[in-house]
């Protein structure tokens, strides 16, 4: 019944506390059924667990299922927890990891390539409690650092400390010897702290949060700890104080400002212009990355009169400039894309692609990145982006029905949104320059009267660039007043 509870109560708390956190992991990633893709995350240390997390990421595509399926698997480490307890009666503490990684994984550069692994670590440690075998624990561990990376360490900790003989002295030097052993044959290009730390399990390179240390350390040493300690009196005062301790945590490690940029950004790919709205009345982010959502759904929810209502950031805030990092272009490409300017939402995509910190690939941008080349009439390109979306899961279908366009200019005049975006783009190149945006929002109305959105932006971007100016002409005379 308490895990039931946990796994309800972990769906809750991320779907109203984290939303856009389920489609913000599955946008970072690209899941394909091919040999290749399979190959290459075998190919490093924790590949198993990796391609198992990005399989199962997937799926948060439909953002519901993708935060059931977390609840599931921290279900199904907290029971992996609980076999490993040398005393039944401590069965409360198997809670204690799970909790803490769900507040570790409010962090969204955690991957759920760690939890994978935590979860493959402890039922070996189940397993060996049930069928205790030197040779089948040295093997596991040499097996095991490749298919799920350090998190192994925990099933080696945990036979140490059960066996407490010379076999477990040889263990833990098998284990050092299999890191050294790797690192110095296949995995040569990793810094040895990714090597002896993890390679896939936090998305930032060269950085170990101490949470995913800790857990590891918790979760190795707990069944030890149970078998030492004496039965408990009030089992229930133990999950008063796991419940307290989670609310703390998650209150502590909750930032808004980045659960609120993050769900604009998914509310921006669903069209949810409404919702963005409903959201900014309440709560605005600081940031000129939220203020490009808002305004963005004030011309396409028809409230674009309403822009003065809203925290305004400058004409950053209506279009960023190129920022090379996962999220900074995300809102402004969609800016681009709608405006008519496919080259630079076509950038914009291609740079926040290959900003992923773990080089990976994206559907949602790879996807655009086709509809651009199809508009450019770079059918070759297109054709390439859509054959690699065709072996994934939930890209497939639309990635199929793209192929209709390629070398095909009469289906794409027939498509109402290709078509009006041929018209609506710029006709002739130029270069392209920032400061100058007002100018090139002006050629594209004035070659097509029709775009309304180019006229709108001109005229906010205008008149923001205005106030920038008088901001600047106080701060200056103050300035020189002082």
């Amino acid at each position: 019944m308490g895990s039931v509870a946990f796994a309800v109560a972990v769906f809750l708390f991320r779907w109203f506390f984290y939303p856009g956190m389920a489609g913000f992991q599955e946008q970072n990633q690209l899941f394909l059924f091919t040999w290749d893709f399979l190959v290459e995350r075998m190919s490093v240390s924790g590949g198993l667990a990796d391609y198992i997390a990005e399989f199962i990421t997937q799926f948060s595509y439909i953002p519901y299922v993708g935060e059931a399926l977390l609840a599931v698997l921290l279900v199904i480490f907290q029971r992996s927890i609980a076999l490993t307890l040398e005393k039944d009666e401590w069965y409360a503490l198997s809670f204690v990891a799970p909790v803490m990684l769900l507040v570790y994984m409010s962090d969204f550069y955690v991957m759920l390539s760690y939890l994978v692994a935590l979860i493959a670590a402890v039922l070996l440690c189940a397993l060996y409690r049930r069928h205790p075998g030197t040779i089948w624990a040295a093997i596991a561990t040499v097996l095991g650092y490749w298919l799920i990376g350090p998190a192994i360490f925990i099933f080696t900790i945990y036979v140490s400390v059960r066996e407490k003989n010379l076999k477990s002295i040889m263990l833990i030097a098998l284990a050092i010897l299999t890191v050294v052993a790797s690192r110095l044959t296949y995995l040569q290009q990793y810094p040895w702290k990714t090597v002896f730390f993890g390679i896939n399990y936090y998305r930032i390179p060269l950085t170990v949060p101490a949470f995913q240390l800790i857990i590891v350390i918790i979760t190795a040493f707990l069944p030890a700890l149970t078998g030492i300690l004496p039965s408990p009196k009030n089992s229930a005062g133990i999950l008063v104080g796991l419940f307290i301790g989670a609310v703390s945590g998650c209150y502590f490690s909750y930032q808004r400002d980045t659960v609120e940029l993050v769900a604009y950004d998914q509310m921006v790919r669903n069209e949810d212009w409404e919702g963005i709205l409903k959201r900014a009345e309440k709560y605005q982010p600081d940031s000129e990355l939220g203020s490009v959502s808002v305004n963005l759904a004030l011309f396409m929810s028809g409230r674009g009169s309403e822009l003065p209502s809203f925290k305004q950031y400058g004409t950053r805030g209506l279009i960023l400039p190129n920022i090379r990092d996962l999220i900074s272009n995300s809102s402004s490409c969609e800016v681009f894309w709608r405006l008519g300017m496919i080259n630079e939402s076509l950038r914009y995509a291609f740079d926040t692609q290959e900003s992923l910190i773990n080089n990976r690939k994206s559907g949602r941008w790879m996807s655009r990145m086709a509809q651009c080349q199809i508009l450019n009439g770079r059918y070759d390109v297109a054709e390439k982006y859509l054959d690699i979306l065709s072996h994934s899961l939930f890209y497939r279908e639309w990635a199929e029905s793209q192929r209709q366009y390629l070398r095909n200019d009469a289906a794409i005049a027939a498509d109402p949104i290709y078509a009006y975006l041929r018209s609506a783009r710029h006709q002739n190149d130029f270069l392209y320059y920032y400061p100058e945006m007002d100018k090139m929002l002006a050629i594209l109305y004035h070659q097509n009267r029709n775009n309304i959105m180019a006229a709108w932006y001109y005229q906010a971007w205008t008149a923001l660039k205005k106030n920038e100016s008088k901001d600047n002409e106080t701060y200056t005379g103050n300035a020189h007043g002082n």
